[in-house]
C-alpha cells in the first residue's frame, strides 16, 4: 500500500506554528516576569537591609543615590535594631500613572512600584519599640529594578 505524504506547504506551515509557539508564550508573560523579578528583588534587598549586611543591599540602589545611601546605612547599622517587618501594600505605575495589577490580571505593563512596609524597630539610644510605615520606591531601568531610597525615617 502506498502512503501519500502531506503536501510540502502543509508540512512547512505546521513546522512554523510549532516553532513559533514558545515565542508567543514568552511574549505574553513579559509583565508577569517583571512582577516576579520585583518580588525576588524585594526579598533579597529587604533581607540584606534588615540583617545589616555589609552593604545593606546597596547593589539595588540607583547609582545617583548610592553614596548617600551607604553613608546613612552605616548609621542604621550601628543605631537600628529590626524586630519585625511586613509588606502592607504594593502600588504599580507606568511612567508615573497608577495601574491596577492583581493575580487575575498580571499582564499589565508597569515600570515603577511603591511598596509600603511596616517596620518595628528600636533606634538607639532609646530602647522603646517604634512602629512606622515606610514607602520603598522602585523603578525598572529596562534590565532590573532599582531603589530610590529614603532612609531618613530610620534615623529619627
Amino acid at each position: 500500500m502506498i502512503r501519500n505524504k502531506p503536501p510540502l506547504l502543509f508540512r512547512i506551515a505546521t513546522l512554523a506554528i510549532i516553532l513559533s509557539l514558545p515565542l508567543v508564550w514568552g511574549c505574553a508573560s513579559t509583565a508577569e516576569k517583571r512582577l516576579e523579578q520585583l518580588g525576588k528583588v524585594l526579598r533579597v534587598y529587604n533581607n540584606a537591609f534588615e540583617s545589616k549586611s555589609e552593604n545593606g543591599g546597596s547593589g539595588y540602589v540607583q547609582n545617583e543615590y548610592r553614596m548617600d545611601y551607604l553613608l546613612k546605612y552605616s548609621a542604621i547599622q550601628s543605631r537600628v535594631s529590626f524586630f519585625k517587618s511586613q509588606m502592607l501594600n504594593q502600588a504599580y505605575f507606568k511612567d508615573g500613572k497608577p495601574l491596577e495589577i492583581n493575580t487575575e490580571n498580571p499582564e499589565v505593563d508597569f515600570n515603577e512600584a511603591v511598596i509600603t512596609m511596616r517596620y518595628q524597630v528600636t533606634i538607639s539610644p532609646s530602647n522603646q519599640l517604634k512602629t512606622f510605615l515606610h514607602d520603598q520606591r522602585w523603578k525598572h531601568n529596562g534590565a532590573t529594578w532599582r531603589l530610590e531610597p529614603n532612609l531618613t525615617p530610620f534615623l529619627k
